[in-house]
């Protein structure tokens, strides 16, 4: 069962950043159903994967590597060039550009605007672990419908708001989706009978799309399109790709190519969009399905680069155990 359950969800991340890289280049028109649920669908993929421990400073520390780590090298690798870009072409003042890694999130711009996820990620995950080591289940149904009020408060009120450092603001909108996916981990086992029903839904789901531009996310800037009725609907999109993950997995062959995509989607969104962006402003590659097909060959050659040297697994990947084998740091063996 679990090799299955690892299976299909490496499969359903596949498809994930796919749709991903695909809303970050495709014209608005196609676009708009693409944001209506892929990063929905990473912060329940990562509820569903989502495994409390006790030992709150073990988590943080194993969290920090594995995601913060990586952000940290990435910045590096991508911010830095960046922005001595823009300040040369005088878009950018050098005080900004050494601000703006400093608090992350949607200060986040150009070949670095998708890091916002990152960091959102890490917070969701360490207030979710306080939230199931410490409070009981009823209060924390209470408090994730209290999220998400106050989520679409700050959305309807302050529609201006500049959001806050590492886009800590958006976890009240991510965080009870990262629950529902916490939730499902503890149904995926039951006999579903009504499946067909959510592809009903989705049917339904499309139509009001599209006669309802509104009904879209677009998480990073907390625009949370309109309230639960737009949850409701990318919840919808992602049971059916849960579903069709799992029809994919059955077959190696056809899971295979998703498969990698899925293992490599870290590196992927890290990578695309300045890969897009260059075969956009320096090659002048305005086809977007030659961009998505450049990005995506691009980036999986990045990730097979970087898995391929344990300082590239170390720094890149957040791989724990590597990071101890190149900095032989001896405080890390107790980690």
């Amino acid at each position: 069962m679990n090799t299955s359950r690892i299976g299909w969800v490496d499969t359903l991340k596949g498809i994930g950043i796919l749709t991903v890289v695909a809303g970050h280049i495709f014209p608005n028109s196609i676009a708009r159903y693409l944001f209506l649920f892929h990063m929905p669908l990473f912060f329940f993929i990562g509820g569903f994967l989502f495994k409390p421990s006790a030992d709150w400073k073990e988590y943080l520390t194993k969290k920090s590597f594995h995601l913060l780590v990586p952000y940290v090298a990435f910045l590096c690798l991508i911010y830095v060039p960046y922005e001595i870009k823009e300040i040369l072409t005088g878009r950018e003042t050098i005080a900004k550009g050494l601000v703006r890694p400093l608090l992350g999130g949607r200060f986040l711009i150009g070949w670095t605007a998708v890091f916002w996820y990152v960091t959102c990620f890490f917070l969701v995950q360490q207030l979710m672990n306080f939230l199931v080591n410490k409070v009981s289940k009823k209060i924390i149904g209470l408090l994730m419908f209290a999220s998400l009020v106050i989520s679409y408060a700050i959305n309807k009120f302050l529609p201006h708001f500049p959001g806050l450092p590492w886009n800590a603001d958006v976890v009240f909108a991510a965080l009870p989706i990262f629950y529902m996916g916490y939730l499902y981990k503890g149904m995926e086992g039951e006999p579903g009978k009504y499946k067909w029903v959510f592809f009903v839904l989705l049917a339904a789901v499309i139509v009001f799309t599209y006669y309802n531009p509104a009904n879209t996310y677009d998480m990073k800037t907390g625009s949370y399109g309109i309230p639960f009725v737009t949850l409701f609907s990318s919840l919808v999109v992602v049971v059916c790709l849960i579903e069709i993950a799992k029809i994919i997995a059955v077959s190696s062959f056809a899971s295979k190519p998703f498969n990698e995509f899925g293992t490599a989607s870290m590196v992927i969104m890290y990578l695309h969009q300045p890969v897009q962006f260059i075969a956009l402003e320096q090659f002048s590659i305005l086809n977007p399905l030659a961009r998505f097909f450049i990005a995506l060959a691009v980036s999986m050659g990045g990730y097979y680069l970087l898995n391929s040297f344990a300082i590239g697994r170390a720094l890149f990947m957040g791989s724990l155990p590597d990071f101890k084998k190149v900095f032989r740091r001896e405080k890390l063996a107790t980690v």
